[in-house]
């Protein structure tokens, strides 16, 4: 993922975690839509990755949204959704299982899970599509300590494991910081991030 503007070249490699961080309000969010080509870039800016537009990347998005917004009646018609190639259901349990899942069934309600099983189906989901770059907004703002490190060592692995870029905007930065292969600072909405900052 390459980032520019006619100073500045930011630039994210496959496998690496790109961290967000910035004060309330100053574009975090912002710039994870500009990512997803939902939202305009600053004049003057582009944003590629690998030659392509992001618009032509397999992205995938998660916000800090409780309760989640489901779109599958079960587990497995949530790990299906948008996938070109239906996954046998072999793989399915597979998914669930590497992502610390694997006491759930496939046929269960999504509504019945609580807030870190919702976290941890939805990523799996997202490595399931093979997705070039995840986006994740606040992903683990609302959990303990604890569950918030295993959740992002496991996503720092499948990330490494998938050659997915991940970019995280993230207000409890400190959590990330160890996994994060690069740090980028959001300090107003229309400027570039800064490379190597944090709070």
């Amino acid at each position: 993922m390459k980032l520019a503007d006619s100073k500045v070249t930011l630039q994210g490699r496959s496998g690496e975690i790109i961290l967000l961080t910035g004060e309330s309000g100053s574009g975090k969010s912002l710039w994870l839509h500009r990512f997803a080509a939902l939202a305009d870039l600053p004049k003057n800016t582009s944003l590629a990755t690998n030659g392509l537009s992001m618009d032509k990347l397999t992205t995938r998005m998660l916000f800090d949204r409780w309760p989640c917004v489901w779109l599958g009646q079960t587990v497995a018609q949530e790990l299906m959704f948008g996938l070109n190639v239906q996954p046998t259901p072999q793989q399915l349990t597979n998914a669930l299982s590497d992502w610390g899942l694997s006491a759930i069934s496939l046929d269960t309600d999504p509504h019945s899970l609580n807030r870190i099983q919702s976290l941890r189906l939805s990523l799996a989901a997202m490595f399931l599509a093979e997705a070039d770059l995840i986006l994740l907004d606040n992903p683990t703002a609302a959990l303990s300590q604890a569950d918030a490190h295993a959740v992002i060592t496991d996503i720092a692995n499948k990330s490494g494991q998938a050659n997915t870029i991940v970019v995280v905007a993230c207000n409890r930065w400190q959590d990330w910081r160890s996994s994060a292969s690069q740090i980028w600072r959001i300090t107003a909405p229309d400027a570039l991030p800064q490379a190597g900052i944090s709070d």
